[in-house]
């Protein structure tokens, strides 16, 4: 999952970020063609006190909308949101819950003004309209943030909030347990299974959870988050008779988890990582971390109560969002720098191969390196508005080595997480569109054998979070079972009978 910081209209893909005077203030001469999809910065002051600073709204076309539900933005990402959810009560309307603080609602326009002031002073202002309904049902939805009356806007497309083609809850996916209703509403990020143990790693830390019977998960025990960041990722180290879960975390926890009912802190290693990669080779367990500074620190966790550090390397990117290693050769995903391919077999000395340094979204999210085809490829994902699942081509004796060659993609609004594959079996969380399971036995052509849709746009756990639903995964295969990190529902176990 993406860092979290401040949503801002410059943090859009270039492309949608345009630097201009916004239209007019009202008027009658406004279309219901006139729909400019993306983001403006004012070059004037602004208060949004009323929907005049907003563009022309064509009059009489919200008459007798009944907007209830949530309705996803489209063609680009407002704010943090990818939806919004109404509630009608006469002429007030009330946005994602928001009962403080209702909407009006005529003929003409939803608006809506929230203001409040910051720690230094600045008036800070959210205002939100919707207009010009359109014969097909869609919508104009705007929202303008202001900071001391320097706004941007942001322009998107609204439309009914359904599952992926108006698919059913699953295809050869199905539900068989879950758990989280009672854990506290903090975000589920990931997991890991050994056995029938899930290892579920939350933002309060990491839950090990029993699987044996997948229809009833019970909790078997909690390790609380300590760090000074959030747990995010968590990978497993058997040591001799002991298990040790290393949690991916401001320092990083290496956790004794021989004893499920009774996890406790084994040691540390002091760095900030976002997430992390252990590989075994000639009997020696090495994990390699990917850094909130942009390194790529490797330790020696073969003991993992020691654990040693061997090298690192500086992409030169914010952060290493995720990685995957195989034989020592790392593929690091540098968010804005690209992915990164980096030869760690001395990690005292590690050599940069190769990069594919500009990703459409400049978003290098998450990868899994399999071989097919004949060749290793990388399942590469972005992360953001338009996220693409890209195949590229890593075979270093290949003419084409680093360069993409086919993409998959569901909607651009939903973007892509984590990545795993099988042989020509590819797994993927997919936020608001649940998991998707992919066969890439012809790495140019990628084809969806299954998913199963975790997210329901209606429910009441439902956000307009960006980053809500699927998002982290594992698989066990002897089982036929894929565990599923879903963010606002827990742990999901799936019954997987894909081709």
């Amino acid at each position: 999952m993406a860092v979290l910081r401040p949503a801002r209209c410059s943090a859009l893909p270039a492309a949608l970020c345009l630097t201009a005077a916004l239209a007019g203030c009202g008027g009658d001469d406004a279309s219901l063609d006139d729909l400019e999809i993306g983001c403006v910065a004012l070059d004037r002051p602004a208060t949004f006190a009323t929907s005049a600073d907003f563009a022309p709204a064509v009059h009489g076309t919200l008459a007798g909308w009944a907007p209830d539900g949530r309705w996803f933005l489209t063609g680009a990402r407002i704010s943090a949101n990818s939806s919004l959810h109404f509630i009608r009560l006469g002429p007030r309307v009330i946005i994602d819950r928001d009962y403080e603080t209702p909407a009006r609602i005529d003929d003409t326009e939803l608006f809506q003004r929230i203001s409040h002031s910051d720690d230094a002073g600045n008036e800070i202002v959210t205002a939100t309209r919707v207009s010009n309904l359109r014969p097909d049902g869609t919508a104009r939805a705007e929202r303008a943030m202001c900071v001391s009356g320097n706004c941007s806007v942001c322009t998107a497309k609204l439309i009914p909030a359904t599952h992926y083609n108006d698919e059913g809850e699953g295809e050869h996916l199905t539900l068989v347990g879950e758990l989280g209703a009672t854990w506290d509403p903090t975000y589920t990020l990931n997991v890991r299974v050994a056995g029938t143990l899930a290892y579920v790693i939350r933002r309060d830390g990491l839950h090990i959870v029993e699987t044996r019977d997948p229809a009833h998960p019970v909790e078997l025990g909690h390790y609380q988050h300590t760090g000074q960041g959030y747990a995010n990722d968590v990978k497993l180290v058997d040591a001799g008779p002991r298990r040790y879960a290393l949690i991916a975390d401001t320092p990083i926890d290496i956790v004794d988890v021989t004893s499920p009912s009774a996890p406790t802190l084994a040691a540390r290693i002091p760095e900030a990582a976002h997430t992390l990669f252990t590989e075994t080779r000639d009997g020696k367990t090495r994990a390699y971390l990917g850094n909130y500074d942009g390194r790529c620190a490797v330790y020696d966790v073969t003991d993992p109560l020691v654990p040693r550090k061997l090298g690192s390397y500086d992409s030169g990117a914010t952060l290493i969002h995720d990685l995957s290693v195989v034989n020592g050769i790392a593929y690091l995903n540098a968010w804005e720098r690209g992915f990164l391919v980096v030869d760690f077999t001395d990690p005292a000395a590690p050599r940069l191969l190769g990069t594919w340094g500009s990703t459409p979204t400049h978003t290098s999210h998450s990868n899994w390196t399999p071989t097919a085809g004949g060749r290793r490829i990388a399942l590469h994902g972005e992360e953001g508005y338009d996220a693409h699942l890209n195949v590229v081509d890593v075979d270093p004796a290949s003419p084409t080595y680093m360069a993409p060659f086919a993409s998959w993609q569901t909607r651009p609004w939903i973007s892509i997480h984590n990545i795993m594959a099988f042989g020509t079996k590819a797994y993927l969380t997919h936020y608001q569109d649940g998991v998707r399971v992919l066969d890439v036995s012809d790495p140019a052509n990628p084809r969806q054998l299954g998913y199963y849709n975790t997210w329901d746009p209606q429910a009441d756990y439902a956000t307009s979070a960006f980053y809500e639903g699927a998002v982290g995964l594992d698989v066990d295969l002897g089982r036929k079972l894929v565990f599923v990190a879903d963010s606002p529902r827990g742990l999901l176990i799936l019954r997987d009978e894909t081709p």
